[in-house]
């Protein structure tokens, strides 16, 4: 089972309700609602674990102690009909939604696994003749059933190439083991669908995000074949697209993505989590990349890199930043982004070294294409005015996503592998108080003086520091937030052949035209029933 106990009897909550129940206090019981919630350990990424590696594992590892309780209630199960999806919670079960019908000897029982609510709301509805009985399970759940739900435990977790015995009192495992291969049978077929060619021009990563989401289309609308990584099979797959499922830390599923390519265009990082997620998703999954192309000698790497791992604060008020700039030597103050972010940029220029063709992009504040504009860099919105921290004339390093596509296939066509790097930053850059003026409507404007905001930084460290955890708005992330900075782009230019088609104020002018397309949403992509 999972390193989690998901088990339900030893919960002094579900003891009482049972205790109700069999002494009649509820009547007799004719149907039993139940939900149960989870989330699984941090994937750390190399050898997937068992939940993300089976289809079938998360039903059984809450199915079994759900279907226990239920048959104990309304006795003996006779049928199930259970149907699972994928509703985007957790991007690497194939299934994180469960919900089945249960026939019972004495009435009907509801039962939803849920993978993907947060928080995880669990609770347990008992219907009565006499009366009804509501219990929240949101609290930790210990415990379990005596020694038959045990056996049960053992039993779903042995080898699934053998139907296990039902004769255990209860066949409780019997519906658990039907349920799980149904389906795993059906993630199978789903990834059938989906065949990878033996040569293509074209992988990028990281595809089902904003920016990836742009250059595949870039690529299409061109005529090129392109192949795409993504954690999630789609509804409703793009046509002439080839699909390549798997995470980032894994690195069979990257080898797998890698081979045939020539040339690879690496957009995946992980964007919020802590950072376990941020090291898997970004470290581990850059260096899994810069494994596989060297191993299947692609012709080209662009890696997507971040002007986040710049020095902000030790460049405030000195020479424009430029690709010679001093790269933050703080960055686990910085955060986990700026952390994951510079180390897989180091990890490149290393392989870069040793030989491996790469090309680097910096790109800056990008918005369009689903990515906001006004983000917490720009003004927050609180009570119905931008909140602004400072005096609102910090220079924005922003770039229109198009004109990032742009550049992306600009390295491509330059046809550079020795690891040059390149700062993609439109030539005109506005403040806060600019970005506000053009996209911010008619709402009020506050700022902070920048005196202000960095006591109260300073008086957020105290509390925390005693608690050894660092503060979200601490004195160094503050100087790099609100550093004076300048920008230089012209190396791209001299470069690449680069400068931006479109430009920051019409990009403005697109995302505030209502013309841009909606944020990436996760899809409800697979959902199959079975009856028995």
């Amino acid at each position: 089972m999972s390193t989690r106990d998901h088990s339900l009897r030893g919960d002094p909550k579900i003891q009482r309700a049972l205790d109700l129940v069999k002494a009649g206090k509820l009547g007799e019981i004719v149907s039993v609602d139940l939900r149960r919630s989870a989330e699984y350990p941090p994937y750390e990424g190399g050898p997937l674990p068992p939940w993300y590696r089976d289809a079938g594992y998360p039903f059984r590892d809450l199915g079994a102690s759900s279907l226990e309780l239920i048959r104990e209630l309304l006795g003996d199960i006779e049928g199930v009909e259970a149907e699972w999806h994928s509703l985007g919670g957790d991007p690497n079960l194939a299934f994180d939604d469960w919900r089945a019908t249960v026939r019972c000897q004495r009435g009907l029982a509801q039962l939803q696994l849920s993978y993907h609510d947060k928080p995880t709301p669990s609770r347990l509805i008992i219907e009565g003749t006499s009366g009804a009985l509501r219990i929240d399970l949101s609290a930790k759940l210990r415990g379990m059933v005596q020694a038959v739900t045990g056996a049960v435990h053992a039993l779903i977790a042995r080898t699934h190439g053998a139907t296990p015995p039902v004769d255990i009192g209860t066949n409780v495992a019997a519906w658990v083991e039907n349920i799980a291969r149904d389906a795993a049978a059906n993630h199978e077929a789903n990834l059938a669908r989906f065949q990878l060619s033996e040569k293509v021009p074209y992988l990028v990563t990281g595809a089902s995000g904003s920016l990836g989401k742009a250059i595949v289309k870039r690529l299409r609308d061109e005529g090129h074949r392109v192949r795409v990584l993504q954690r999630r099979i789609p509804e409703h797959p793009l046509p002439d697209i080839e699909y390549a499922f798997g995470n980032l830390g894994d690195p069979v599923a990257i080898d797998r993505a890698v081979k045939g390519a020539e040339i690879v265009i690496h957009c995946g990082a992980a964007t919020k989590g802590g950072w376990p997620e941020h090291k898997v998703g970004t470290v581990i999954g850059t260096q899994n990349v810069i494994d596989a192309c060297t191993k299947h000698g692609v012709t080209q790497l662009v890696h997507i890199s971040s002007m986040s791992v710049v020095d902000w604060a030790g460049n405030s008020g000195k020479a424009p930043v430029s690709e010679a700039a001093g790269t933050e030597p703080r960055a686990e103050e910085r955060g986990a982004y700026t952390r994951a972010k510079l180390e897989a940029e180091q990890r490149v220029l290393a392989a870069a070294k040793q030989g491996l063709p790469v090309v680097i992009l910096r790109p800056g504040q990008i918005f369009g294409g689903g990515i906001q504009l006004i983000n917490g860099a720009v003004a927050r919105s609180v009570g119905g005015r931008w909140l602004v921290l400072g005096d609102g004339r910090l220079e924005l390093p922003l770039v229109y996503i198009d004109d990032v596509v742009d550049a992306v296939m600009a390295a491509i066509a330059s046809k550079l592998h020795n690891g040059e790097l390149f700062q993609i930053i439109d030539p005109e850059h506005l403040t806060q108080d600019d970005v506000l003026e053009l996209a911010g409507g008619k709402k009020p404007v506050l700022r902070i003086p920048r005196a202000i905001v960095f006591a109260l930084g300073r008086l957020s460290e105290l509390p925390l520091r005693a608690l050894g955890k660092p503060s979200p708005i601490g004195v160094y992330r503050l100087q790099s937030a609100l550093a004076r900075l300048r920008y230089e782009s012209d190396y791209a230019e001299r470069g690449l052949g680069w400068k931006p088609r479109i430009g920051v104020r019409e990009g403005i002018r697109r995302v505030s035209s209502g013309g841009e397309p909606p944020a990436p949403t996760a899809e409800r992509v697979s959902s199959a029933r079975v009856a028995r």
